[in-house]
């Protein structure tokens, strides 16, 4: 029978066998608590910390909660930056993990410097719901910290997620098992809380619980309570033992702030109707189901009670659930929180609330995603008419999420209704007009690549707005993460000339608009435009000019641009300083811009590069392995990266999986259209015919890129691809086309001697060439080495006089001293 004096339910008991296990913390640079929700982890590293580590000793901790994994990489990155500025600098330019980045950030990891005794505690771990989950704790865990100690507690990882994490002097595994409570541990922990129970009953409890501290904590308020121990799962040991026995008021208060991820006292306070002191004194007595963020110094709720909370919610009446909704919108809106602001306003029904927030386009479309897409879907197409005319400013910046979730069909369809709306609200005809040049800016972007198409609406929309627009955010991105603004703009065979003087006459209007959004996009253009015609001086001369205009108005997309066609300059006059120079600033301005759209724009640019300079081994996986979609590219950018990737699967020999991938790139480069990339997939599967013996296939291929390119005299792409159509050339093009056919082969004469200057050919040493040269530096005679690898004398000296022609050295003091 058990004997209950003076229970103190809110008693803390820690094992000693668990803290004993925790300071292996101590040890490692990284400890992975692992156990499924309710055994304790977060209580007992906290307690952990508190009775284990010296006070003077740092220790960084951040929960992760339900937030935009952009937001949750940030707080890690906070962490970091604490002991090492620089490295989380660096890792919150490479952005959130995943598959692309991981190589970076592991790189940064290992460069970690922490030279002061330092813990790192990165809590509720699955929330960030990782894509590569195991292999980032085992980057984090080869950190170069020397005096860092990280602790990753978690929920239970799949099993697959488990077979990639390996076994590693640096990696310390602790389970459920370490934080179960034996039945020793139960006896004094029901003990010290004033819960006296017999043998019988701690076999009981111990079957029934299996150890799990959660659940030991509702059976002693259920012994307590009743005299006995509930049965059942958890849910309904938490209503019998828990909830139930709640006072009504404390029931609506903890219902009222399940809404939230994460809450202020000051948001508590108003929600429960109570008063600071008493809000804080009812949180701090629940604290087995809600815990404090210090750090942020936040309140929020144990994950398995949300979820028990979160089912409670569901029952409430419809009405109920509204107005609590409701005042959550008002505080999220308070708190400067638009995620929230907008969900809860959006599921309380009060949309005429979301509608009278003063929100700009880019505030949208900063927190639209695929989960936000069916609200704000539902918004556009259910809010009543008469809503709508009462706020007309809303609606057009809602309308332009659309343009970012891809629903460019959805945003024309509505074009009418929100023309009617915009005339027939009470602006007067100054705001009326002013709304409708927006929406003519708005639907210049889906007119995108039609220069002229795009101009017309942007001078309407100057002449309506009579200033800028409220749509763009200068500091945004202008070329959708494309290197290239030729390869954007270039969309007529033959009319390249007359594209670049629209460029010249249009973009003026585009800066009126934006103030200055993409300067220096015209002039880049047509710098590239005289490099494909192999014109250099002039191309490096508007180049220079385009990147101190966009540098002007700090267009780091339009510089980046630049940067690349200087690059590609460099290589053909030879010069390796402008070309590392450029590579280098590339990466430098790289790191500037994180935007998704330009995430990839580095990759692009540098793979283009290093595939002219040889340099195959220093391609991304992603690009390698042409992984190319919607995840890293939007549509307008993708055939830019099919034009890398047709060159890789060029220089692989895959050619039969090159002609499949160039058709498929001569489809989705039609749609708006881009002309590069159909000139050089047309030229890649010249070469793929013309290797697999398809003639007539290859030639007929050629003469269509030849077709395209050479009335704008566009001649590099043929230059870059000289040895795999040379052969086809003169019988594609014929004597009349021999002018054009000399200044390809000239600038395909000028790019070969530029490479083989920049990048002499490789030294290739057959393994036998490799041994002598080992046998050399080991100081054996040509004798000894005859006899080491069983040859003769005479063979010796003929492989060594071979080595000494493909090294360019004459004896073997100097083969020696090189660095083979």
């Amino acid at each position: 029978m058990s004997r209950i004096k003076q229970a103190k339910p809110e008693t803390q008991f820690f094992p000693k066998s668990l803290m004993e296990k925790l300071a292996c913390i101590k040890r490692y640079p990284l400890t992975l608590v692992e156990a499924p929700s309710g055994f304790g982890k977060t209580t007992a590293l906290r307690h952990f910390f508190d009775t284990q580590v010296s006070q003077a000793t740092p220790v960084c901790w951040h929960t992760f909660s339900a937030d935009r994994p952009s937001a949750s990489w940030k707080a890690f990155c906070g962490l970091i930056e604490g002991f090492d500025p620089e490295s989380a600098s660096c890792l919150l330019e490479a952005g959130p993990p995943d598959e692309d980045t991981l190589p970076m950030i592991q790189n940064i990891l290992y460069r970690l410097r922490c030279t002061q005794e330092t813990y790192m505690v990165i809590d509720d771990f699955a929330v960030w719901n990782l894509p590569v989950s195991s292999e980032f704790l085992m980057a984090l865990s080869s950190h170069g910290g020397k005096e860092l100690h990280v602790a990753v507690a978690t929920q239970l990882l799949s099993g697959e997620e488990h077979n990639r994490i390996m076994q590693s002097c640096r990696f310390c595994l602790l389970q459920e098992s370490v934080l179960a409570f034996s039945k020793a541990d139960i006896e004094a922990y029901y003990r010290q809380a004033g819960v006296s129970i017999s043998r019988v009953q701690l076999e009981e409890v111990a079957e029934i619980t299996e150890g799990w501290v959660m659940a030991l904590y509702l059976q002693m308020l259920s012994l307590i309570e009743s005299g006995k121990f509930e049965t059942g799962g958890m849910e309904s040991l938490m209503r019998n033992a828990l909830w139930d026995k709640l006072p009504r008021k404390e029931k609506d208060f903890l219902l009222s702030i399940s809404i939230f991820p994460r809450f202020s006292l000051s948001q508590a306070a108003v929600l429960s109707g109570m008063s600071r002191t008493e809000a804080e004194k009812l949180l701090k007595g629940k604290r087995v189901f809600v815990h404090f963020d210090k750090e942020n110094r936040q309140f929020y709720l144990h994950s398995l009670f949300q979820s028990f909370l979160k089912e409670q919610f569901s029952l409430l009446p419809e009405e109920r659930q509204k107005d609590i909704y409701h005042a959550g919108g008002a505080l999220a809106e308070q708190a400067g929180d638009r995620v929230n602001t907008l969900r809860f306003y959006y599921l309380s029904g009060a949309w005429e609330n979301i509608l009278s927030m003063p929100l700009t386009s880019f505030e949208i479309a900063d927190i639209a995603d695929e989960n936000t897409k069916p609200m704000i879907l539902d918004i556009l197409d259910n809010t009543p008419f008469e809503i709508k005319r009462k706020y007309p400013a809303a609606i057009v910046p809602f309308t332009f999420t659309l343009f970012f979730l891809h629903e460019n069909q959805k945003l024309l369809s509505m074009q009418e209704e929100i023309h009617n709306i915009i005339e027939q609200s009470n602006l007067p005809q100054e705001g009326k007009d002013a709304l409708e040049g927006e929406m003519e800016f708005l639907l210049s972007f889906l007119e995108y690549n039609r220069i002229d198409a795009m101009s017309a609406r942007h001078r309407r929309a100057l002449q309506l707005l009579k200033g800028p627009a409220t749509l763009i955010n200068i500091k945004s991105t202008w070329t959708f993460g494309s290197p290239s603004v030729l390869y954007m703009f270039y969309r007529e065979s033959g009319k390249l000339e007359e594209e670049l003087i629209q460029m010249d006459e249009c973009m003026p209007v585009y800066y009126a608009l934006t103030g200055g959004h993409g300067s220096g996009a015209e002039t880049v253009m047509r710098a590239e435009a005289y490099f494909m015609r192999g014109e250099l001086d002039e191309a490096e001369i508007l180049c220079h000019k385009a990147m101190f205009t966009a540098d002007s108005k700090r267009q780091n997309s339009i510089y980046q641009c630049g940067l690349f066609l200087l690059a590609r300059i460099a290589i053909l006059r030879k010069d390796k300083v402008m070309l590392q120079s450029s590579m280098e600033s590339m990466e430098e301005r790289s790191r500037q811009n994180t935007e998704d759209l330009c995430r990839y724009t580095l990759d692009l640019a540098k793979s283009y590069l290093n595939l002219l300079l040889g340099n195959k081994e220093n391609l991304p996986a992603w690009l390698a392995e042409g992984h190319i979609n919607d995840k890293r590219l939007v549509i307008m950018t993708q055939p830019f990266a099919y034009i890398i990737y047709g060159r890789i699967l060029l220089e692989r020999g895959e050619y039969l999986k090159l002609v499949g991938v160039c058709q498929y790139l001569l489809g989705i480069s039609s749609i708006f259209p881009n002309l590069l990339p159909q000139i050089y997939g047309n030229i890649y599967l010249a070469q793929a015919f013309h290797a697999t013996g398809k003639q007539a296939e290859a030639a007929s291929a050629l003469a269509k890129a030849l077709f395209i390119a050479l009335p704008d005299s566009i001649f590099i792409p043929f230059a870059e691809n000289w040895e795999g159509i040379k052969e086809l050339l003169p019988a594609t093009y014929g004597i009349e086309g021999k002018e054009n056919l000399e200044r390809i082969e000239m600038l395909s004469q000028l790019l070969k001697d530029s490479l083989d200057s920049i990048c002499p050919p490789k030294l290739t040493l057959t393994p036998r060439e490799k041994e002598i040269i080992e046998l050399i530096k080991q100081g054996l005679s040509n004798k000894e080495i005859a006899a080491a690898l069983y040859v003769s004398l005479s063979t010796v000296k003929t492989l060594l006089s071979r080595i000494y022609a493909k090294t360019g050295v004459s004896s073997k003091t100097q083969l020696v001293m090189l660095d083979l």
